[in-house]
């Protein structure tokens, strides 16, 4: 089933060429237009959880000595740009971030180097057009520039969702789970219609920061979100690729999951069925949650085909993966340049306490770690980053123009604040519901339909609130997902995303969260019944394969569609 897995061109694991040019100091222009510019022109990233040296899932070999460390120190600029920083969700739209760069670039000309930095040894793997891009080769440069505060406020992001989305549970599997589950339900999978072409031909890469801000993209995406999410919280992970050449031919790499290594296994999880690939007793259903799914190891599915038949959508659509092509994988690690960079590691060793944030990454340690694993032929860095920065150093004033009416909705004003942007901070943050959280700000961000059609504003303007209102509409469903609010769930969800204009950009979203609603409360026919309601969707092969596992474990059945409604 081809479209279920997302492919890896040749034995480097290169999707397309990519990238991006670093974005340097503007004129002051119009508010709005000021802030989209720096929005899009920005360096793409990945990161991991600091943890202590010899720790798990720390490095073993601190990049620099503990007397170097010592000559590092914190002064007002400093202290004012990370008090920024973490207060990031007070203010809208990215000039702050960008103000907070300006100040770590003030600090950082006054500190000593570290000495004994080097750059990441897997970066002398990456293919020859990618070690020569402008931001490996100013991997050293003690100089901050505005994409490194897209860069961080990505991070912020990153760490604000993983803090809650992990659950309350203390093991790592648990958590793992959790933050896959965020994964699948607010990055809305999209079909490669509504993909972004480039002029180059090429579809364009997007970076985390739009992945997150959106909440829809591509396979790709959702793994390298997962990846970002997985390192804040301190677990490895990396995607896992299988050998798709004819015998004797040089490998050609091919996708297929997200392995996280906990206790020496790697756990799969599948981002374009979105579930994670069941152990054999690791399905069930639980009141108030639906479908309950523990992931099998990569061990256990090169051993045993019918966990992996588990995934077939149907005998017509057989899943592309089966045992015997697991028995060698290549596995690939996320180090975007930023994370690999001396200054951000002289920012990493300065944070501590409640400033916590994972701003640094260290692919040749996780690479060790990752090559004890049974089954993994080689590790090495995941070229995706590189091809997103690629295009944009190449495309980055088409790539703005083509990504600026995707963002607009989102830096709207409603008086004297962009509600949906603050909306998705807050969202971010885990502040769902109340006086000052993501549900009010989304309220705010749905403008009354007499103010949409009294005709008394520019075409372009109406279009750009339309759009915000039917996203925030969108998004208010989702909080009502979590709050088991069938009523307002529905009425988001169909009156007034799905319906509210056709060919709907969140149609796949709605039919998968209408599933998940049903699911968590234990209606599983309706839910089985929004999973096979449409057969063309990007998510379709997951959604199918939700419903059967539903069918088997309940009994459930679909309903029956009378006159265009359910009975």
């Amino acid at each position: 089933m081809g479209s279920v897995t997302f492919v890896i061109s040749d034995a480097k694991n290169v999707v397309s060429p990519a990238a991006h040019s670093a974005f340097h100091r503007s004129p002051r222009l119009g508010p709005i237009i000021f802030i989209v510019l720096m929005s899009f022109c920005l360096t793409t990233a990945g990161c991991r959880r600091a943890t202590p040296a010899g720790s798990p899932g720390g490095s073993e070999t601190s990049s620099d000595s503990a007397g170097q460390t010592a000559t590092l120190h914190r002064d007002e600029l400093f202290e004012i740009a990370i008090s920024n920083l973490n207060r990031l969700y007070q203010f809208e739209g990215t000039e702050m971030a960008l103000q907070v760069a300006d100040r770590l670039d003030q600090w950082i000309k006054t500190q000593p180097p570290l000495t004994d930095w080097t750059p990441d040894p897997l970066l002398h793997r990456l293919p020859h057009d990618l070690v020569q891009l402008k931001a490996v080769k100013e991997l050293g440069e003690l100089r901050f520039t505005r994409d490194d505060g897209i860069f961080l406020q990505t991070a912020v992001w990153l760490r604000d969702i993983a803090s809650w989305a992990r659950g309350d549970q203390p093991d790592e599997l648990s958590r793992a789970v959790e933050l896959f589950d965020w994964v699948v339900i607010n990055i809305q999978l999209d079909s490669q219609e509504r993909m972004i072409q480039l002029p180059s031909g090429q579809l364009l890469i997007r970076t985390p920061w739009e992945t997150l801000l959106l909440g829809h993209g591509t396979i790709f995406d959702r793994a390298w979100v997962y990846l970002l999410l997985c390192r804040q919280e301190g677990l490895d992970a990396a995607v896992v690729a299988v050998n798709r050449a004819a015998g004797g031919a040089p490998p050609l790499w091919e996708v297929f999951a997200v392995g996280v290594l906990i206790d020496g296994e790697l756990y799969l999880f599948e981002p374009a069925l979105g579930v994670p690939i069941p152990a054999k007793d690791g399905l069930k259903v639980e009141k108030g949650k639906g479908l309950v799914i523990r992931p099998a190891t990569l061990k256990e599915l090169a051993s045993d085909d019918s966990l992996l038949r588990r995934l077939d959508a149907d005998p017509r659509n057989p899943y592309g993966v089966k045992a015997e092509d697991l028995r060698e994988v290549m596995l690939y690690v996320e180090g975007s340049p930023p994370y690999l960079s001396r200054r951000m590691e002289m920012v990493q060793k300065m944070l501590a306490g409640t400033e916590s944030l994972v701003i640094t990454a260290h692919p040749s340690e996780l690479a060790e770690r990752l090559r004890r694993a049974e089954h993994v032929k080689d590790v090495e860095l995941w070229v995706v980053p590189y091809e997103a920065e690629q295009q944009r150093e190449s495309l980055g004033q088409q790539i703005g123009q083509l990504i600026v009416r995707e963002v607009m909705p989102y830096l709207a004003p409603v008086g004297a604040v962009m509600p949906l942007w603050r909306g998705r901070v807050l969202h971010f943050r885990g502040d769902l519901i109340g006086e000052e959280s993501a549900a009010y700000y989304y309220q705010l961000a749905r403008p009354p339909e007499r103010l949409l059609a009294s005709g008394n504003m520019p075409a372009d303007q109406e279009m750009i609130l339309n759009r915000t209102k039917i996203n925030a509409s969108y998004w208010l469903g989702i909080l009502a997902l979590y709050q088991g609010n069938r009523k307002s769930a529905e009425d988001y969800f169909i009156r007034r995303t799905a319906l509210s204009e056709p060919d709907s950009p969140w149609e796949s979203g709605v039919l998968y969260a209408l599933g998940r609603l049903n699911e968590k409360l234990g209606d599983y026919s309706r839910a089985i019944t929004a999973y096979r309601s449409e057969m063309h969707l990007p998510n379709r092969f997951g959604n199918l394969v939700r419903a059967r596992w539903l069918e088997e474990l309940t009994g459930a059945k679909p309903l029956e569609i009378k006159d265009g409604s359910q009975k």
